[in-house]
């Protein structure tokens, strides 16, 4: 629900005549901005008490199981050289060893578990990994149809990630021109009306700027209390623009009584359209910050990137994954204890071959049992 505040702002229409279109899209964008904005700081006052839960319970855990699913690691490799195995059981143990490793080296680029990579692949793990990663690479640009570059880091995916999205959106924001007569670049109408009306609504929120700094300068005025309100004014009109925020420095008009309900309302549509267009852009930028900080929850917090998420179920949702991790812990250790017996272990070979092959037979990627 809107607050009273922009209420405020909303057209109301006026007797026998229906309010217009424009008219109609100003009033629900006040009404989607505010909800937006509601939304963005229930996000900014859970996520403190989230990142306190995340230092003193969530990452205690997730240390202790890459400490735990390390140190099997050398396990496996340790009772690789104390056991006699089949040649079938050692090339399962190779493989087991070797995904485990590669899990695990992360950003700190770990050399010990390198080194193990190294012993059970007869490869190289950092050229293997610049490998990898050249593959997605090229992947990413023949599905996307885009060139990412040849001076791009291929340390990691997540470089290869960043560079993608970085390339798509500067695509999207700089269209391709169309080619005219003579073979000359041509902006194509539909572009420049576009740009005309990105213009056109940056002067609309310049002029209401300009009606407020104006009117609010506190340098004119003589009276120090006056002067001092003035000046209270004049940083919320200057935070506001700055922001590119309409909806701000209208309800400043409203406040300093520059305009009324019946000055919006009278608009001229074209003016209104302009407004709209601001609007607009202030509410995607909104989703997108709302987004980013979703999309920063779950994946901090190993979350399904689909998976639905709102500040009203953050708490749940992160007890859902303490327990999770909880139980990975508890987990490992029980397994590790029960595989000390080398006939455990044996089965234990035997199982993970037969999965793989399960996996390969349904055609879903192996997914390793430690990740």
């Amino acid at each position: 629900m809107t607050s009273q505040k922009y209420l405020l702002l909303s057209i109301a229409a006026q007797s026998g005549k229906p309010l217009s279109a424009p008219q109609k899209k100003f009033n629900s964008l006040i009404g989607r901005i505010e909800k937006q904005r509601k939304l963005l700081g229930a996000w900014q006052a859970a996520l403190p008490l989230c990142q306190e839960r995340w230092r003193g319970e969530f990452k205690p855990l997730l240390d202790e199981y890459r400490a735990l699913s390390r140190e099997f690691a050398f396990f496996l490799d340790q009772s690789g050289e104390r056991l006699k195995l089949t040649k079938t059981d050692r090339r399962t143990l190779g493989e087991l060893i070797c995904e485990l490793a590669s899990s695990l080296v992360g950003e700190d680029g770990d050399e010990a578990l390198k080194a193990l990579y190294n012993k059970h692949s007869g490869s190289d793990f950092d050229r293997d990994a610049r490998a990898e990663n050249e593959r997605l690479k090229s992947t990413m640009e023949w599905a996307f149809g885009v060139d990412l570059g040849d001076d791009l880091d291929l340390g990691s995916h997540e470089n290869v990630a960043q560079r993608l999205f970085e390339t798509l959106r500067a695509q999207a924001e700089q269209p391709a021109p169309r080619k005219g007569q003579g073979g000359t670049a041509r902006k194509s109408a539909q572009q420049l009306r576009r740009e005309e009306a990105e213009a056109q609504a940056g002067r609309s929120v310049r002029e209401v700027y300009r009606k407020l700094a104006s009117a609010l300068h506190p340098d004119r005025e003589t009276d120090a209390a006056e002067r001092e309100r003035k000046t209270g004014l004049m940083q919320r009109v200057n935070q506001a623009y700055d922001k590119g925020n309409l909806l701000d420095l209208l309800q400043l008009q409203l406040e300093v009584e520059q305009i009324d309900r019946e000055h919006i309302a009278n608009l001229a549509e074209d003016r209104l359209r302009h407004y709209n267009r601001v609007l607009d852009e202030q509410l995607r930028e909104l989703q997108d910050e709302v987004r980013s900080l979703e999309q920063a929850f779950k994946a901090q917090f190993d979350l399904d990137p689909l998976d639905k998420v709102s500040p009203t179920n953050l708490g749940r949702k992160l007890q859902d994954q303490l327990r999770l991790r909880r139980e990975d812990v508890a987990f490992i250790k029980a397994e590790r204890e029960l595989l000390e017996d080398p006939k455990e272990l044996k089965r234990w070979f035997k199982e993970e071959r037969e999965q793989r092959r399960e996996d390969a037979l349904g055609g879903v990627p192996f997914d390793i049992w430690f990740g």
